[in-house]
């Protein structure tokens, strides 16, 4: 068993803020990526706040999936860690384009290794 993991920080801005305040819509998009990554989905929570915005993770097998709206600045944090060498390129445009994002920066950091690191962070945008 290996500990190395890759975690992928996401800021999305200028995104939908009607997606952004939609509890359901935001929790079947973040089981849809994990889904879709073959990941397997332990624990699933998401919160409501007044008057607005959502807070939720999923807790994977594999580690977790985590996301936070702001609709008033059109604006999402998401977290998505996952254990072992899995490609998450697929799940993060997935999300992005789900989100309707005009713009995002998207860090990738490995985890569990023993030496510096460049972390790599790339924009992506519609």
């Amino acid at each position: 068993m290996t500990i190395e993991g890759k975690h992928i920080i996401i800021d999305a801005f200028m995104c939908d803020s009607t997606h952004l305040n939609d509890i359901k819509f935001l929790e079947e998009m973040c089981k849809k990526a994990a889904l879709g990554a073959d990941m397997e989905i332990l624990y699933c929570y998401f919160h409501q706040f007044e008057p607005q915005g959502v807070t939720g993770v999923l807790v994977l097998s594999t580690s977790h999936l985590s996301i936070h709206t702001w609709p008033e600045e059109k604006y999402v944090s998401l977290d998505f860690y996952t254990c072992g060498t899995l490609e998450l390129t697929s799940q993060v445009e997935f999300l992005i384009k789900e989100l309707s994002s005009k713009q995002a920066m998207v860090y990738s950091i490995s985890r569990g290794v023993s030496y510096p690191q460049l972390i790599k962070c790339e924009e992506l945008g519609s």
